[in-house]
């Protein structure tokens, strides 16, 4: 085995050295002052690119080809160094480097591996399905590229699904089709249609409707393909659960090779990530009955013509579907932009549900729908605190200072709290808005906010953490505005470190052993990741704790938080709770908070009880999954790379409790 393990451990070495370096470095100068911050910065960053290592550059094809065995081999180790690096980075004072946006250099190895054998378990369930509905695929080919019109429309005779049926729309002085689908060919699945006059594509796609047999309808771009099994897959989602009415799958990109790029893994239905992208894309196959009912596709919104469909249907219909596979192929260059016709479409949307909201267009891609606010109504902010007047400061001077929603008052609860400087501090907040209250009882971070919750005078719940600085004027008013909303239980806000990254957006159960924060320290801002950026308001689970909001009848009536907890997972716990009462739970990025919680964490930080706790709360959603990640993403990191490893959600709880909790990690006696 030396071949194969010198590579592998010539790195750890490596990394042997360099931390030993630093640590007799920083050892042989106590009482010195702070390490130098730059020259720290420097050897944690160098120390996790060592931590991995499978992450060395030039190995072996050998140890590629082996690495999951590999990576289990030395999971405890690649743990350890991690665990060592985030412990120095505290001592040191600096925080370690955030991740790189996933890369995706190996998507072409990553599909190779996967999909033929999704391929042959849908050909496989299709000779299984007691009903096989027929599926239309409307294909508007005016304007199209000969060459992507043969693939597209090979790519439909090669699915594995044979009750399928294709409408070609396109003007009759057009072109003929390219061969071998021209005038000789006969294949009584396929149809086409010619048009006179206007061949706009919301006229195609109308007429194309009309001559459409099919259980379901679907649109299909002219120089796009499907994957074989696309359509197996959603009669698959049919079979399942008969009653759906949408069913949806995930799409990638086509670039000017014809080579698949930038993966798009879509969330379960998500009705406030649609408010603010057209996330639904292509690939989307609807009830026809239910498409004629709600008027089909409308003239007067050119580039949005599907968008504003999908917009009705979810008016008519919450029984929409998603199948986590890639599905569409969709050809780069051909994605529509956010439109005005588009936010035209949504406007339209908000008034016929008799919502009183504003759509704006913040940028390419995504729309911001701003909710108007109903009166004044009090919002209680409560703050838990124990000493570190430092943070304090910081909160309480830019939160009164910089906020512009009038009518709230800040209830600050110190628990235990010794300092003098705390209390002199404390007299200093002369403002009428600022309540003071003592909590001195063994720390419980639910008990004390429930309590806090009782004294508290406002209509709107607001918990906030101690270590928050407020930057952006009309955070408050966009948290008010999201939880006035009837169909929303909680709303939270995106939480930013100070250098800009990311610290919260939204909660995944199941991520990184019990529960994670997708997009963690990723740079701010309309990335590219394969599950999309954190510019959109999306439906989650749960969010932190942190920073939400919720109405107090509704607090109420679920009895506050856990108190079972004491740091950690009443705030998942909370937004499970209002997710089984079938309300939605919201983050929101038009409410910027900057949170200085430190980015080194260690797992011996929270108590072992919550550990235990959550995951009994967490299970049953360990078990099948978050319906607003994608199954196709990782469970190890917040990175939302592609998934590469076969644990699910309650394997790595179970790896969690079996190796990480403080009992686990304590040698025997």
């Amino acid at each position: 085995m030396g071949p194969v393990l010198e590579p592998l451990l010539e790195r750890q070495a490596e990394w042997n050295a360099q931390m030993r370096e630093t640590l007799l470095s920083v050892a042989s100068a106590p009482g010195a002052g702070t390490p130098d911050p730059l020259d720290a910065t420097h050897r944690v960053a160098r120390l996790v690119a060592l931590a991995s290592p499978l992450a060395r550059p030039g190995l072996p094809r050998g140890v590629r080809a082996s690495a999951p065995l590999w990576r289990e081999v030395l999971r405890r180790q690649s743990r350890f160094n991690g665990e060592a690096v985030v412990a120095l980075a505290a001592i040191l004072g600096v925080r370690t480097p955030p991740p790189p946006v996933p890369a995706l250099e190996d998507f072409h190895h990553w599909c190779t591996l996967r999909e033929s054998g999704d391929i042959h378990a849908a050909r496989e369930a299709v000779a299984r399905l007691p009903r096989r509905p027929r599926l239309s695929l409307l294909v508007a080919t005016a304007g199209a590229c000969p060459a992507h019109l043969r693939e597209c429309l090979a790519s439909v005779e090669a699915q594995v699904y044979p009750e399928w049926e294709l409408v070609l729309v396109g003007p009759e002085d057009g072109p003929a089709l390219p061969e071998p689908w021209g005038s000789s060919r006969r294949q009584p699945r396929i149809r086409r249609v010619t048009l006179s006059g206007p061949t706009d594509f919301a006229r195609a796609l109308r007429v194309g409707l009309q001559a459409a047999s099919g259980d379901f309808v679907g649109v299909l771009g002219a120089e796009d393909t499907l994957a074989p099994h696309a359509l197996a897959e959603v009669a698959r989602a049919l079979g399942a659960d008969p009653g759906l009415d949408v069913v949806y799958g995930d799409e990638d990109r086509l670039d000017t090779r014809g080579r698949r790029t930038a993966p798009f893994f879509k969330p379960d239905w998500s009705p406030d990530l649609l408010r603010s992208v057209d996330y639904l894309g292509r690939g989307v196959m609807a009830r026809r009955a239910l498409v004629e009912s709600v008027g089909g596709f409308r003239e007067g919104f050119p580039g949005a013509e599907e968008y504003d469909l999908f917009l009705r249907l979810s008016e008519a219909s919450e029984r929409i579907g998603h199948v986590p596979h890639l599905l569409y192929h969709r050809r780069l260059g051909a994605v529509g932009q956010v439109s005005q016709e588009g936010r035209r479409a949504l406007a339209e949307h908000l008034a016929r549900r008799g919502e009183d909201a504003e759509v704006t267009v913040p940028g390419p891609g995504r729309y911001r729908v701003r909710y108007a606010v109903r009166g004044t109504p009090k919002v209680s902010i409560i703050v838990p605190f124990k000493d570190r007047p430092d943070l304090l400061k910081t909160l309480t001077d830019t939160l009164l200072e910089r906020t512009t929603y009038p009518h709230f008052e800040l209830v600050l609860v110190s628990n235990n709290s010794v300092r003098p400087e705390t209390f002199a501090l404390l007299d200093t907040l002369t403002d009428a808005r600022v309540v003071k209250r003592t909590w001195d009882f063994p720390f419980n971070y639910p008990a004390i906010n429930n309590w806090a919750a009782g004294q508290a005078t406002g209509e709107l719940l607001l918990f906030l953490n101690n270590d928050m600085e407020v930057v952006d004027p009309g955070w408050l008013t966009e948290l008010v505005s999201q939880a006035q909303r009837p169909e929303v239980g909680a709303v939270g806000a995106k939480l930013l470190f100070p250098e800009g990254t990311v610290q919260h957006a939204g909660i995944v159960v199941g991520m990184t052993g019990m529960a994670g924060h997708p997009f963690w320290r990723l740079p701010d801002g309309p990335i590219a990741t394969p599950f999309g950026h954190t510019e959109w308001v999306r439906n989650w689970l749960s969010v932190t704790s942190a920073c939400v909001m919720i109405r107090r009848p509704l607090f109420d009536a679920l009895g506050g938080f856990d108190e079972r907890f004491l740091l950690c997972g009443s705030d998942v716990d909370l937004g499970l709770r209002l997710h089984a009462r079938g309300l939605r739970v919201v983050c929101t990025p038009f409410a910027r908070v900057v949170h200085h919680e430190s980015a080194s964490r260690r797992t011996d930080a929270i108590p072992e009880p919550d550990y235990w706790r959550s995951f009994t709360s967490y299970r049953p959603w360990l078990l099948k999954g978050d319906p607003y990640y994608n199954p196709n993403l990782t469970l190890l990191s917040g990175d939302c790379d592609l998934r590469r490893h076969p644990e699910d959600g309650e394997a790595l709880a179970v790896r969690t409790l079996a190796h990480e909790v403080p009992s686990a990690r304590r040698p025997p006696a």
